[in-house]
């Protein structure tokens, strides 16, 4: 069976998209492809696929698998493409979007590729220390464990990150985000996602550490955040968090599955 798909990116965060809201959803196992095409080696690469489906009570409704096949439960950079893509099919600029956390809302800026997500009100689980790090516990629709440090350039995500999410306390994974703190208006973050490892960023931990930051008063209510892919802004009106970035369209293709 050969697909059409393309790949989008935000700040480095690239995923496979299938769009199928016009046809049947094939009858594929997409945990065993996600893993197969997202291979950096020997296929495409990516941080993952995402499926474009359509819905009933929103425009449009997505699904993703990580690039070890297990099904996300939300992606902001993965939202922001979709919204991206469809607007490229419309006049639209405001939509809706279907996720396995919900109905999730974004804008497109006219004339540009900056989009805005609003992801919801954003829940403070406590804090922890896990293997020496102490961090804050954030879910944003999926988990995070926030830990702010002095210095990023220490810490060696992928060992550290692979610790830190093999711990008892996160039988279900766990993503994790380093944050170093430029000032109340500016941060730095590594990044370890569950189901993916180390990524160049990831939306819904942007606004994680940036609630997080927040919460324990180190931070102001609109924030600069730098990942080793780009830059966003994120927002909190005291209730819902926003993320603000550009997205690309990176390239299109067919491939058999």
């Amino acid at each position: 069976m050969k697909l059409d798909f393309f790949k989008m990116q935000a700040q480095g965060n690239d995923y496979i998209y299938f769009d199928f809201q016009k046809t049947l959803l094939p009858d594929l196992n997409f945990s065993k492809l996600s893993r197969k095409l997202s291979n950096r080696r020997f296929n495409i690469g990516s941080d993952g696929i995402v499926l474009i489906e359509s819905s009933t009570k929103s425009d449009a409704k997505m699904r993703i698998f990580n690039s070890d096949g297990s099904e996300g439960k939300m992606c902001g950079s993965a939202l922001q493409s979709v919204i991206y893509y469809l607007s490229l099919k419309s006049d639209q600029i405001d939509f809706k979007i279907d996720t396995a956390s919900g109905i999730k809302t974004g804008k497109v800026k006219p004339n540009s590729r900056t989009i805005k997500v609003c992801l919801g009100k954003p829940v403070q689980l406590g804090n922890a220390i896990v293997k020496g790090f102490s961090g804050s516990l954030i879910d944003i629709g999926n988990p995070h464990f926030v830990i702010f440090e002095k210095k990023l350039d220490i810490i060696n995500t992928e060992i550290t990150g692979k610790e830190i999410e093999s711990d008892a306390k996160f039988p279900d994974g766990v993503n994790i985000e380093f944050v170093e703190i430029i000032s109340p208006k500016e941060v730095k973050m590594k990044i370890w996602e569950r189901g993916s490892g180390v990524t160049l960023s990831c939306g819904t931990g942007s606004c994680a550490a940036v609630y997080a930051g927040i919460v324990n008063e180190h931070l102001e209510k609109t924030v600069k955040l730098h990942s080793p892919g780009g830059n966003v802004i994120i927002g909190y009106d005291g209730s819902n968090i926003f993320l603000t970035g550009e997205v690309e369209f990176v390239f299109s293709g067919v491939v058999e599955v």
